[in-house]
Formats: structure tokens, sequence, C-alpha cells
């Protein structure tokens, strides 16, 4: 049965004594002498340190979630490239709208005029637009004379 294994003296795969979590398959496994010490150490069992079975996993794929991870990364990216695009436009309004505001803008001769509005909301902007005025839609009259 496979286990999680303390440190062991070298892993089987690397012959190295990386820090982090041991792998052991309980199998036997006729690997080197590591020369060096008072003593040369076989590797004799199959325990693999965490980064030999992270490349492994890593080219092995067992969850087949490479394909994903590029797709969702990619997606990732482009919305990011989307909202900074999206944010320069808003600072751009934003500008432009401070720019209005400090600066008088003249307006045209005549009623105003809306476009692209359907007809009915065309109608409500400029009822509220007199209504702030304080005047009304309907043409200037002269004022008839009475008769005294």
């Amino acid at each position: 049965m496979t286990r999680i294994a303390g440190k062991p003296a070298y892993c089987a795969s690397c012959f190295g004594t990386p820090d982090g979590r041991y792998v052991d398959f309980e199998a036997a496994y006729d690997g080197p002498v590591i020369p060096g010490t008072p003593e040369p150490v076989p590797v004799d069992d199959l325990i693999l340190c965490e980064g030999c079975l992270q490349e492994a996993f890593d080219l092995l794929d067992p969850q087949g979630l490479k394909e994903t991870i590029a797709k969702l990364s990619a997606a990732v990216e482009d919305a990011e490239s989307t909202i900074k695009e999206r944010d320069r436009a808003i600072q751009g309004f934003r500008n432009s709208t401070n720019a209005l505001v400090d600066t008088s803008v003249r307006r045209n001769p005549g009623k105003p005029h809306f476009e692209g509005l359907p007809p009915e909301m065309r109608k409500e902007f400029v009822s509220q637009q007199y209504k702030r005025k304080g005047s009304s839609p309907a043409g200037k009259r002269k004022k008839e004379e009475t008769p005294a």
C-alpha cells in the first residue's frame, strides 16, 4: 500500500534529499549506492520526493486538465484585456465629461433636437426640459391688446 513516508536518506529518483513530503511505494528497488558518507548508503526502497512526483504528474496529466487549464487561461487573458480597454474608455469619458462641465457649451438656437430616441422618449425629454425652464412647448404668442 502506498503511503506518505518520513524523510528517507535519499529520493529513489533524483537521489537528493529535498525538503517536502515523500511517498513510499513499499516496493523493493535495486538502486545505486550513494558514496560520500562514512558508510555508503544503498537506495533499495522506492521512496520518491514530492518534486519528482510533480514532474511525473506534469508529464502524465492524470486528470486530463491541461487542455481545460489552457482554455481557461486564455479566457482569463481575454477578459483582462477587455477590462483594461473598457477602463481606458471609461477614463476617457470621465475626462471628456469633466472638460465639458468646466467649459461652457453654446447651445444651438431653436428647439432641442434629440437623436437616436424613440418618439415617446423624445416627447418625454422635451417636456421635462420645458418644465425645468418653466415654459411650455407652445410657441410664443403675441399678447392681444385688450380694448380699454
